[in-house]
């Protein structure tokens, strides 16, 4: 197959204010300037290939309904405001678990404090699956600072509990509530909005590609100026991160739908359990993921992660309902609306 690129043209920056009710305030930092990018063809085909006719995956990746995916996993910047609404509710206010690599935190008067380390701001943030979930609880519950907000909503926080023997291990809750605004995607919508054509072979006749910007070609592991594609790797084995590898750094690197680094930056959270229930899947690759990021990237690949305890060089694309929800009374938000438009050469 050949190579297409993916121009985008701005439909309407948003500039969607909702003046609620109450107080109007802010949100601060940026976690209401998400990106959201509809996918749509309901019911389209599953993902099938007979050369892998045994894939534990094989017929999947059928969504029947419309749903928003973010452009890109979630920055430290937009994750910290995250941490310093969940940070004095937890019962370790500076557990690595939700403050990842790249998130600092100090005592100051008394209060929990914290910071992105300069420099970092927008590379991916990294957290456990249980975080992640409060997190979209938090959302859903319009960004309040009360720990009410963290423990239910699009997840019930009084499931995640863990036993021995026999398995599963992890008894925290399977999916997302059936009205939740926000919720980590499922293993369909990760890869319908990654991998799913709607024109792949010619108008409204869709198809599968097997990498992660609408081409069967491998990606180029490397920095933009050396005409790389992804930065899968580019971390790998130096024990640092290198503060050149940001989110949206290959702005012309997309998928069918649009989105933003489904290569490289930090493997993704699904809600696809393991069979035992020992871990959730998580898909795509990251900055650190040298030696087979390929197979990692292909449509097939996948890993997984403990939901308890592995955060690290693991994010969050976020999914959410069409159209996106207000985040709550007193909130003033800007809700960024891009199309993508496709051209073969």
């Amino acid at each position: 197959m050949g190579h297409r690129t993916m121009g985008m043209s701005v439909v309407g920056v948003a500039g969607v204010v909702l003046a609620l009710a109450g107080a109007v305030s802010v949100v601060s930092g940026q976690v209401s300037s998400i990106v959201w990018h509809a996918v749509g063809d309901p019911g389209n085909a599953p993902w099938t290939d007979d050369d892998y006719p045994n894939h534990q995956f094989y017929g999947r990746g059928t969504v029947d309904y419309r749903y928003r995916v973010a452009e890109t996993e979630l920055t430290t910047s937009q994750w910290v405001e995250f941490v310093r609404a969940y940070g004095p509710h937890a019962d370790n206010p500076f557990d690595w678990r939700f403050l990842g690599s790249l998130i600092t935190g100090s005592w100051q008067d008394g209060e929990p404090h914290y910071e992105v380390i300069p420099g970092y701001e927008n590379h991916a943030a990294e957290m456990t699956w249980r975080m992640a979930a409060r997190f979209c609880n938090w959302m859903h519950n319009g960004q309040v600072n009360e720990a009410w907000a963290f423990k239910d909503g699009a997840y019930d926080t009084s499931t995640f509990t863990e036993n021995d023997n026999p398995p599963p291990f992890f008894n925290d809750q399977d999916a997302h509530r059936a009205d939740a605004r926000y919720w980590i995607p499922t293993l369909d919508e990760w890869w319908k909005a990654v991998y799913y054509d709607p024109d792949k072979d010619g108008a409204g006749e869709g198809g599968w590609w097997e990498q992660p910007n609408g081409t069967d070609t491998v990606l180029i592991a490397d920095f933009p100026e050396n005409g790389g594609e992804t930065n899968a790797g580019l971390s790998a084995g130096t024990g640092e991160w290198d503060p050149r590898i940001t989110v949206g750094m290959y702005p012309d690197v997309r998928t069918p739908w649009g989105l933003l680094d489904a290569s490289g930056g930090l493997r993704e959270w699904t809600e696809e359990w393991t069979q035992n229930h020992s871990g959730r899947f998580v898909e795509g690759s990251s900055r650190d993921d040298w030696f087979d990021y390929e197979y990692l990237d292909w449509v097939g690949g996948w890993d997984y992660r403990l939901p308890e305890n592995d955060y690290e060089y693991t994010g969050l694309r976020v999914a959410t309902v069409v159209p996106a929800p207000p985040l709550g009374p007193g909130t003033v938000v800007a809700f960024a609306c891009v199309a993508v438009s496709r051209r073969r050469r």
